[in-house]
């Protein structure tokens, strides 16, 4: 399949059945491997899809309500203190809820009105330093003690990364399992996403497992332009196959047995406005089309979209691995077919 100005690979469902894939450039340049729709890719803030349905599962089983306060949470957990600080930079009114649907005023340890790009929020520390959840607290508490007015957009929606790094440690203080393990075992695992996971970039990834590249609009690779391993606000990597399973496991109306049923229908609600649609518990829905639910994410080398139509049971998801190009083709040829 030939394309103008692409690279990476995208693949169109309904529900699992294949309707169209195909993939163009390369996913390793200096050894010169083809984009192939078999490998995983970088989903950037797509990753925030994934850690709304860990939460949502936490929920579900009631080890966890979406009106609690998270600041409780984190400090009765064990070490609390040694991991996370004091927290005064927390406010005791942020609640799960409002950390999924970006209204708690948590700000943005990325906060692209401050930092330009993702090395420069790091004050001159390397990407390798930044592992768990509380590696980002101080991120965040910097960008707080800036504010001429902490937590003046609560109660709006406000994107915030730092929120979903958040969610990441609720998971880890309410199941005691690193966040990635959890989301590995609970959401992957469960929802029959076998090449889907956390790989850290200093390390080969799991057997069966070949890990796309991401490069820059420098031309270089984003290794050291992104965390060294993905957590609850992006950086997981996955398959085109893997998120048609994702959306089909997770749709209400294909599993209305589930305990989780009612509360996917909850997130996959339109609730608020935002930039690039609508918005519900960690998921996006298209302004024209709210029964379109999607995810997108845009990193160093990373453009990440799916999209999943309630109607048609169709979904389209498009993995983009360099910045030099674009997915504009992609979407003019493939988008309508969602619809």
């Amino acid at each position: 399949m030939n394309f103008k100005n692409f690279s990476g690979v995208f693949a169109l469902y309904e529900r699992t059945k294949l309707i169209e894939n195909g993939s163009a450039d390369f996913a390793d340049k200096n050894f010169s491997i083809k984009n192939n729709t078999d490998f995983s890719y970088a989903t950037a803030s797509g990753t925030k899809g994934f850690t709304a349905a860990a939460i949502l599962m936490l929920v579900a089983e009631k080890r966890l309500s979406l009106d609690s306060s998270v600041k409780q949470i984190l400090l009765k957990s064990d070490g609390a203190v040694q991991k996370y600080g004091s927290l005064e930079w927390l406010s005791d009114a942020v609640t799960i809820r409002s950390l999924l649907s970006h209204t708690s005023g948590v700000p943005d340890y990325f906060d692209e009105e401050i930092f330009d790009d993702f090395e420069g929020c790091l004050h001159g520390n390397a990407n390798y330093h930044y592992e768990k959840p509380e590696d980002f607290f101080p991120l965040t508490e910097a960008v707080w003690k800036k504010q001429k007015t902490p937590y003046s957009s609560a109660g709006n929606f406000k994107y915030s990364n730092g929120g979903f790094v958040i969610l990441a440690a609720v998971v880890e203080a309410v199941t005691g399992s690193a966040f990635s393990d959890y989301v590995s075992k609970n959401v992957f695992a469960k929802l029959e996403m076998h090449k889907s996971g956390f790989f850290r970039l200093d390390e080969a990834p799991p057997a069966g497992i070949v890990r796309a590249t991401g490069y820059q609009t420098n031309g270089r690779s984003n290794v050291y332009g992104v965390p060294v391993i993905g957590g609850g606000d992006g950086g997981a990597f996955t398959t085109v196959f893997d998120m048609a399973n994702f959306w089909n496991k997770l749709d209400p109306e294909l599993n209305p047995q589930s305990a989780l049923a009612p509360l996917i229908e909850e997130a996959w609600k339109p609730q608020l406005k935002g930039d690039d649609g609508l918005y519900g518990l960690g998921f996006w829905m298209r302004h024209e089309n709210p029964r379109i639910v999607f995810l997108e994410g845009f990193d160093p080398g990373v453009q990440f979209f799916s999209f999943y139509n309630r109607g048609t049971k169709r979904s389209l998801t498009i993995c983009l691995n360099d910045e030099q190009t674009n997915c504009n083709e992609i979407f003019e040829k493939y988008y309508n077919i969602v619809e």
